[in-house]
């Protein structure tokens, strides 16, 4: 197993190469030294990557749900409601019945589902104002937990692509939405068009291309019509990818002092 994950790692790494930046915009100041950044790219596939680009020590993440599809917040009620600098859609939940989220949801503090263990399963947590993600082995649940979103799979894992779970070939391309850090304070928030998940994860570590951090742990949140990202720039420019219908959760970014 060992050696056929090494080869795979190495795939993954020489088709990684095949990806390359065309353009990227001019970071767009959102205030508290985050930024907004679209990045054009090619490779097997023409692909677009924006984001929000933010550290911890200025910034710290909530999330916000909605208990009802007709009554739903759409992220930018969420953003101008919050004061927050950048919104994204969360996790993975049931449109239909309930509207309930799949896994466990905390949102500032309010509990919903819980955590369902799976070996391409990850999380977003926030505890004692610190924030993480952590693999499902990695999650120890506790009553200081303020913020969680449970979803998958994982992209990158300390700075290589992870294996996904195996699935259609070839990979069906789709809108993604994923949150990123580089384990040392440097997060980002961002969508993705046309894009596999496979691809995803390869773009994410190639050289060259996410230049504004090295991205260490990266994990894939809900995409296709669930895909969106609000933001807004300091003298006042919006720029919002609407998802295309009502998501149960939500992960914002505030100013630290931001209560």
């Amino acid at each position: 197993m060992k050696l056929l994950l090494c080869l795979f790692l190495l795939t993954c790494s020489a088709r990684a190469q095949q990806w390359r930046l065309v353009s990227s915009s001019k970071a767009e100041p959102l205030g508290t030294c985050a930024f907004y950044v679209v990045k054009q790219i090619a490779g097997p596939a023409k692909a677009e990557i924006r984001i929000v680009v933010f550290d911890e020590k200025q910034c710290e993440l909530h999330v916000v749900a909605n208990s009802d599809p007709r009554t739903a917040w759409k992220l930018d009620e969420i953003g101008h409601a919050k004061q927050a600098l950048a919104v994204c859609n969360g996790g993975y939940f049931n449109p239909g019945s309930g509207f309930g989220p799949v896994g466990l949801e905390i949102a500032e503090g309010t509990r919903s589902d819980k955590f369902i263990a799976g070996e391409w399963v990850g999380g977003l947590m926030v505890r004692q104002g610190k924030t993480s993600l952590v693999w499902s082995n990695e999650f120890q649940d506790a009553p200081d937990i303020s913020e969680f979103v449970q979803c998958s799979p994982w992209l990158v894992s300390e700075g290589r692509v992870w294996p996904v779970p195996p699935g259609k070939e070839p990979e069906p391309r789709n809108n993604r939405t994923f949150i990123m850090t580089d384990a040392a304070g440097r997060w980002a928030i961002g969508t993705a068009k046309r894009t596999g998940l496979r691809e995803l994860a390869q773009i994410l570590v190639t050289p060259g291309i996410i230049t504004e951090m090295k991205v260490n742990r990266a994990l894939n949140l809900d995409g296709g019509p669930s895909t969106g990202l609000w933001c807004r720039s300091e003298s006042g420019a919006v720029q919002f990818e609407k998802p295309g219908w009502a998501v149960r959760n939500a992960i914002v970014v505030v100013p630290r002092s931001s209560k």
